[in-house]
């Protein structure tokens, strides 16, 4: 089947089923891009919020790039 045999079936589909195949085509890009990563894992993201070191090394940082 060629790429455009593919397109001309899914132009067919009804819209439920064009939206779970852009699902599973996304799905797939995002594991191809990121093969660390684990569809459905959680994975813990460090922030700065709440952190009054960081937030003074950031104002710090700004002053001397600003020169104040």
């Amino acid at each position: 089947m060629t790429l455009e045999d593919l397109l001309l079936d899914l132009l067919k589909l009804d819209r439920a089923d064009k939206l779970r195949a852009i699902e599973l085509w996304a799905h797939e890009v995002a594991i191809e891009e990121h093969p660390a990563l684990t569809p459905g894992k959680e994975y813990a993201v460090w922030s700065p919020y709440d952190s009054a070191t960081t937030a003074r090394q950031l104002q710090e940082l700004s002053d001397e790039t600003l020169g104040l």
